[in-house]
């Protein structure tokens, strides 16, 4: 008979987001050791999930200053309102308001039903393990009630990113920072998905029990993909961004590379965007200069992961935007999707680890700065990269190497050897 595992994420499968492809691809490979017990956000999964026997919702606050995606720019709000909307929107406020919004007593007063059905599961079944995944803090708060009411649980907490981080404006540095600190509390092993996570992370907590375990790609979708160069001879190439364009990517810069680019060689360029877009980056857009002649950008909206794939396949080769500043310590979780289909990767970024594994060995890597990447897609055109590797990035592998480290906890090996791998 397989023990029970408890899992809590933000996402579950089946929305339109890398974080939830990934989900699936590895709660595939639980539900094969465990029963699944699954806790997630019901803003990112309002139904249930085929991995979970049984699953549970927790409630979030909504809030008018969140900026809303959109697949196109749309008519902008009235005076009054865009007035009352930047007035709110400054920083401060957003500060203020996230700070009560992420709080554990603002979540705590939301869930109190939950809390009644997570006291019910405890008094009648046997859970081997807690399996928990951030940068989410609400899936701390739900782990800090189940480790109050069963203390001898132990739990894993993966680190998908930096929780307390400092990408955009109004972040709730007080929130996140107490979560940083719930961690050392809460987690019995701790799993980073970077190098820049891992050491983030170790420094905080040196007696940790702590693993570094990559991202990863579904080897399902992609079997039969092979390198192809783009063809300098072919006269136009096709990009795509699996993903939405969010908080400062600047995409402005992106797309008068792309101009540049054209404009240098002779090569058009079709950019297509597999998500949404928020106000900066349809602003960024609507200011961006360049020739409707040589570059054509069509933004896609949401999509199913299969028709993304899809478009991935169909594409010369794929682009990374990350943040202007202070990411510097995850990898996007695309950067794998697109190794594993042996696409060429455009990398617009600054971020040491991302250039560390991208330059030179599967693409070109530039600044957000149009020149540069004007730059970088020159030297791209016509250069070949050795994907011969990528299986050592297979969901498989990372799920394997996930369900190894949950056996050092809940067999008490992982509490005395400090282990780490690539």
């Amino acid at each position: 008979m397989k023990e029970t595992l408890i899992v809590i994420s933000d996402y579950m499968e089946g929305e339109p987001v890398v974080a939830s492809v990934r989900y699936a691809g590895i709660m595939k490979h639980l539900c094969e050791r465990y029963e699944l017990i699954v806790i997630n956000d019901a803003k990112y999964g309002a139904g249930a999930s085929r991995f979970s026997t049984t699953n549970y919702k927790y409630e979030t606050a909504d809030s008018i200053l969140t900026q809303s995606m959109t697949r196109k720019a749309g008519k902008r709000a009235g005076g009054l309102r865009r007035f009352a909307e930047n007035l709110l929107r400054n920083k401060w406020t957003l500060t203020a308001w996230r700070n009560y919004k992420y709080s554990k007593f603002k979540f705590d007063r939301m869930n109190a039903a939950l809390y009644g059905q997570l006291d019910q599961l405890l008094a009648e079944k046997e859970i081997a393990a807690v399996f928990v995944t951030v940068p989410d803090v609400y899936a701390l708060y739900v782990l800090d009630y189940i480790k109050n009411k069963s203390p001898h649980l132990q739990s894993v907490i993966e680190i998908r990113d930096i929780i307390n981080h400092h990408i955009g404006e109004g972040n709730p540095h007080f929130v996140y920072r107490q979560a940083e600190q719930m961690i050392s509390g809460l987690a019995d092993g701790m799993i980073a998905v970077s190098e820049g996570i891992y050491q983030h992370y170790r420094i905080r907590n040196p007696a940790a029990v702590m693993q570094l375990i990559t991202n990863g790609y579904d080897e399902q979708w992609f079997e039969d993909s092979v390198f192809q160069p783009v063809s300098r001879d072919a006269g136009m190439m096709t990009l795509v961004h699996l993903g939405s364009i969010y908080k400062g990517r600047n995409v402005k810069a992106m797309i008068e590379g792309l101009d540049l680019f054209c404009r240098r060689t002779g090569m058009k360029v079709t950019l297509h965007i597999a998500g949404l877009l928020d106000r900066q980056a349809i602003r960024d857009m609507d200011s961006a200069e360049y020739s409707a002649d040589g570059v054509e950008i069509h933004v896609h909206g949401s999509m199913k992961h299969e028709l993304a794939v899809r478009l991935l396949k169909q594409s010369d080769a794929a682009v990374i935007l990350t943040h202007t500043q202070g990411s510097d310590f995850a990898i996007p979780g695309k950067t794998f999707e697109y190794i594993g289909a042996c696409k060429p990767v455009m990398a617009v970024t600054e971020d040491r680890e991302l250039i560390s594994l991208v330059q030179g060995r599967y693409g070109e890597c530039a600044k957000h700065d149009p020149q540069d990447i004007s730059h970088a897609l020159e030297r791209l055109v016509g250069s070949e990269y050795d994907f011969s590797d990528r299986h050592k990035y297979s969901r498989k592998l990372q799920a394997r190497r996930i369900l190894d480290f949950l056996d050092h906890i809940t067999l008490d090996i992982g509490k005395t050897i400090m282990t780490r791998e690539v």
